[in-house]
């Protein structure tokens, strides 16, 4: 079958659709934004990465002379290393000799030392030059009251560990692969920002694409040859699958990215709610795809699109804004209204709250309305499009005759 007989059998929103793909592929803007996005992403990764590999060190100055409990600097900074190394992991504390307090502090002034840890009568003293590190602050703390407790403990006579029985504390938690409150907002907030993003990036040219042809009236030509709703359907379908490509792919990277940093083990959790995030925002997308054609078709010159788009500009950015606000009842109930649940549904799927069945219904729900709105926005779109004397209002393209 020769190419002009295939043509001839293929559907007309088809025809439509790869057109839509071969212009997008071959538009240099459109893929240099895709690359400069997608290094965007793996930079951000790959910084954290970078940084998670290096180990934070501190230098401490420490003198001979015990304090009054009978502890020597070296050994409070050894305590502290092994405390750090138990919270952080990968961190080196090391001692630096000095041999008086102000040689320790005159280390600390030209930079042989971060910081120096002086012996007091009531303790110890950590000295800075412009600052004090907080986190060895702290660790130095706890080390110098552990050790300090110790040595009193044991001049006193009593055993440390009858001493203090009873005061340690452990954690436990029932689900272990859960995503922490903290991850759960930052993954949350990157699905509502990509939809945003992918919504305005592929919608807004839909609305100039038709309000461009309706104005130079090329969209008469294409009528007599293509019925208007394969024309619609051909324009949505193609820029859908284009940008749930590009969806897809910027998760994917994002996902090999979260396997290469400390919340590799999360890994799982956060791979669902993303692939559930990439099946809601095609339901979404259509729905918003398809209201950016009602808005071209309701301009009359491309000046009226920001004025027709409204409504849809709007639902965009109220999905953003919910999405990054609702907790709680609020949520649950965000993540059942359709478009909205692109982002509330996989937001509670990433923290656990959501049951196995829920996304399968919010998903329905979403499904169902996408194509009842498809179907309105289809007979607004084929009324509207012919109309070539002004501006149409929804109001007015409703009373249109087909």
């Amino acid at each position: 079958m020769n190419a002009a007989a295939e043509t001839q059998t293929r559907p007309a929103w088809q025809i439509v659709a790869l057109r839509e793909l071969s212009v997008k592929a071959r538009d240099k803007n459109f893929l240099m934004s895709l690359v400069v996005t997608l290094l965007l992403v793996a930079g951000t990764f790959g910084v954290q990465i970078w940084l998670s590999g290096k180990t934070p060190t501190s230098s401490i100055a420490v003198v001979t002379q015990k304090n009054a409990a009978g502890l020597s600097g070296s050994s409070l900074v050894d305590a502290a290393e092994k405390a750090a190394k138990a919270d952080h992991d990968k961190v080196e504390y090391t001692s630096v000799s000095a041999s008086s307090p102000a040689d320790a502090r005159d280390a600390v002034k030209s930079g042989r030392a971060d910081l120096a840890l002086l012996p007091t009568s009531g303790g110890w003293t950590l000295v800075g030059d412009k600052d004090v590190d907080a986190d060895v602050k702290k660790f130095v703390t706890s080390a110098a009251a552990e050790q300090t407790l110790a040595a009193n403990a044991k001049a006193q006579g009593v055993d440390l560990a009858e001493l203090s029985s009873g005061a340690r504390v452990t954690d436990e938690r029932l689900d272990p692969g859960s995503v922490n409150a903290g991850l759960g907002k930052l993954v949350t907030f990157v699905f509502a920002f990509l939809f945003y993003f992918v919504a305005f990036i592929f919608g807004m040219p839909i609305a100039q694409s038709v309000v461009e042809e309706k104005q130079s009236r090329i969209v008469e030509i294409l009528a007599s040859a293509v019925p208007l709703k394969h024309l619609l359907a051909g324009k949505v379908i193609g820029n859908a699958v284009l940008a749930l490509a590009q969806v897809t792919l910027l998760v994917g990277v994002a996902l090999i990215g979260l396997s290469q940093t400390r919340w590799s083990t999360l890994i799982g959790t956060v791979a669902s709610a993303s692939g559930w995030f990439v099946v809601f925002f095609l339901a979404g997308f259509l729905v918003v795809a398809c209201m950016f054609a009602v808005a071209g078709a309701l301009a009359s010159r491309s000046e009226d699109v920001q004025t027709t788009a409204q409504p849809v500009t709007m639902l965009v950015v109220v999905v953003l804004m919910l999405g990054m606000m609702l907790t709680g009842t609020a949520l649950k109930v965000a993540s059942f209204v359709p478009v909205v649940s692109t982002v509330a549904m996989p937001a509670r799927v990433i923290t656990g709250d959501a049951a196995w069945w829920e996304p399968l219904v919010a998903l329905v729900i979403a499904g169902v309305a996408a194509v009842a709105i498809t179907r309105v926005a289809t007979r607004l779109y084929s009324r509207s499009v012919m109309q070539t004397g002004g501006r149409l209002s929804y109001k007015e393209a409703f009373k249109l005759q087909a």
